[in-house]
Formats: C-alpha cells, structure tokens, sequence
C-alpha cells in the first residue's frame, strides 16, 4: 500500500504522523488479513485493533466504523493496484495494453492470496451483507470496464481490431470473465488452473478479436 513518507528534522524520532500512518497501514494489513480467512461479517474493529498488535478501540478511533475502515482498505488497495498497473503498462497501448491488464488482474492472486480474497469478500458481501458498499464496489467496477473499453477502442483505431466491434459490450465480457475466474480461484486455490485459464482468455481475446493477415477485416 503506498503511503508517504516524510523526511523528520532535527530528531531522529518518527513524527507523530509517521507513526500514525504507520498504524494505519498496520490495521488495514490487519483487515485484510481478517477479511480474508472471514470475511467482513466476521471480522470486528475490535479483532482488527488486537490482530496488528493495538487496542480494540483504535480502529473505532482511527476509521470511525467498520464501513469506513473497508473503504478505507479499498482505496489503499485501489492506489497501490493503479500505480502497479500503471508501471506494467508503460509504452503499452491497443490489445497490448488489454493483455497487460487482463494479466495484472488474474495476477493478483500470485502477488497477494489474502488481498485478492479479501477484495473478492468485500465484493461479494457488498451484494447483501453491507449494501452501504455497493456504490464504492459498482465504482471499482467501472474503473476496471473502462480501463479495458479504452484499449479495446485504441486497438479499433489502430486497425488491430474489427470496426465493428462493440467495445463497451467486449469490456464486460472480459470483466465479468476475469472475476469469474477469480472467484474459481478462490474456491479451489489451484494457481495451476487458474494459469491455465488465464492463457486460454489470453488466447480467446486474440483469435476472437485481433484482425490476422488475410483475415477480411469487412466482415468483423
């Protein structure tokens, strides 16, 4: 999760919002950690302030309420997974780019089994458990659907997609794929499955749509 650090003068004691941010990012490593193995209908503020070595009424003081520690877990997950992206899909553009992302998403899991579960129970309970998170989950949503819906037009500009493919409409798909792979993966924690699956997405998205020499690109 990225955080800033500020230099200390004349002291070599961390400042008092050092340390302050430093016990954030502890609790909300704890909270994922929680949502995880029990998802957020079974994790208190209480378990999350114990569980990063704190009392069980920082979080209260910290977050406010458990909605606000969960969107607060959410945005930090969201910066550091915008700013991975971002270095992954440097100089990439077109169906390049819409690789990149697929394979950064279906990533996650390798990267982080407790994020990417803790992600998925978050979106998952939003559906009934806690609706107060549905407009936070539908924004993540739509965050990821036009990501993809802006390579998919950049590879149609590009002439390495069909004209008459209909981007929007190709971007939920490929979401909608992905996450279902994800929670596949969670399920049955195979990464050797899910390795397979995501190369046979990978593929899909090639023949399915990139436009190959001799291909009679008219009739797309």
């Amino acid at each position: 999760m990225a955080s800033v650090h500020e230099a200390a003068v004349a002291s070599p004691r961390r400042s008092q919002a050092a340390r302050r941010g430093e016990s954030d990012r502890r609790m909300l490593r704890a909270a994922e950690r929680l949502i995880a193995r029990h998802g957020m209908a079974g994790t208190s503020l209480a378990d999350v302030g114990i569980a990063a070595g704190y009392s069980r009424g920082l979080p209260v003081q910290r977050f406010g309420s458990k909605i606000g520690l969960i969107k607060a877990l959410l945005e930090a997950m969201d910066s550091w997974f915008k700013a991975h992206l971002a270095r992954k899909l440097e100089g990439a553009s077109g169906l390049r780019a819409l690789q990149i992302r697929i394979e950064a998403h279906l990533g996650s899991a390798d990267r982080s089994a407790a994020a990417t579960a803790a992600l998925y129970a978050i979106y998952v309970e939003s559906l009934c458990v806690t609706p107060e998170l549905r407009q936070d989950v539908a924004r993540f949503t739509q965050q990821w659907r036009d990501g993809l819906a802006a390579d998919l037009l950049e590879a149609r500009r590009r002439g390495e997609i069909g004209r008459r493919v209909d981007c929007q409409a190709e971007a939920a798909f490929l979401l909608a794929a992905m996450r279902g792979l994800m929670i596949q993966y969670l399920m049955d924690r195979s990464t050797r499955d899910l390795a397979r699956s995501k190369a046979i997405l990978l593929a899909q998205v090639r023949d399915r749509l990139a436009i190959k020499p001799g291909r009679d690109e008219a009739s797309r």
